[in-house]
């Protein structure tokens, strides 16, 4: 199969950290910013969200009595027990575990199955769903039989725009999350942008919240070799919001409608 152009696009949203499985409607509000952002510029596309909170839900169960000790304590008394159970849900990625490789699965066969059906795809990935995303991605690379740089029709994924990510914390850089795959020569480039708040707490890995500033976090992937054939982008934005309302706050941010409606119009 290949990329039709001349069929809708679909963005395909990725959630991230969730204390339940109920109200998930981050497609929804990305839909919300495309329709405000896109102005009168002819574009058909659909939002899709891919759902994975239910099988981090199933697997807490066997945490669940440490949650509860957590949540009983002082400390979880203040945080409180939702952002405990969030905790968890980086634990099961963290561990590399069977829960974590059916969600990388079952987001590798959405996107092959929006390819299949020959719609450009565009994701864009929040918080952990990022590193979920950046996994896959990499994976679908290294397997050889798609992202021809020469073609973007052979692209499952046509761009990337990621939300309030971690990936730039020492704890995710584990081995082959340390660099990106090399496309190899060609003319075509692939687009990252890494849109992040600086009162980010999930960005800075600061429990308190601690402001960043001028820091790159997805450009230190690229070495300068022009056939890594990556085009990545850190943008900085000030959402107006603190700690984690700051994390959140990005599904109702202009700039991530208006980057979304250039990357799928360019």
């Amino acid at each position: 199969m290949s990329v039709n152009p001349s069929l809708p696009r679909k963005v395909l949203v990725v959630h991230g950290v969730q204390s339940s499985d109920t109200g998930l409607n981050q497609d929804a509000l990305i839909n919300e910013l495309i329709r405000a952002r896109i102005d009168n510029i002819p574009l058909a596309y659909a939002c899709e969200l891919y759902r994975y909170e239910n099988l981090n839900v199933t697997a807490l169960r066997k945490y669940n009595k440490l949650l509860g000790l957590l949540v009983a304590n002082p400390i979880g008394t203040a945080v409180g027990g939702a952002v405990v159970e969030m905790i968890g849900d980086v634990v099961i990625s963290l561990q590399n575990s069977a829960t974590a490789n059916r969600i990388r699965e079952g987001l590798r066969q959405t996107i092959l199955a929006i390819f299949d059906a020959g719609n450009p795809c565009y994701i864009v990935a929040h918080s952990l769903g990022t590193i979920y995303t950046f996994d896959v991605l990499n994976a679908l690379i290294a397997a050889g039989g798609y992202f021809d740089r020469g073609s973007r029709k052979t692209w499952p994924i046509q761009g990337l725009i990621t939300l309030g990510s971690p990936i730039g914390l020492d704890m995710f850089q584990v081995t082959g999350r340390n660099a990106i795959k090399d496309f190899g020569g060609g003319d075509k480039w692939f687009r990252w942008l890494n849109i992040w708040d600086p009162n980010d707490p999930v960005v800075s890995g600061d429990l308190f919240g601690q402001h960043l500033s001028a820091y790159k976090i997805a450009e230190k992937f690229l070495s300068g070799d022009p056939d890594q054939g990556w085009v990545i982008r850190d943008i900085s934005t000030d959402t107006g919001k603190s700690w984690l309302m700051a994390h959140t706050a990005y599904w109702h941010s202009p700039i991530v409608g208006d980057k979304l409606v250039d990357m799928m119009t360019s």
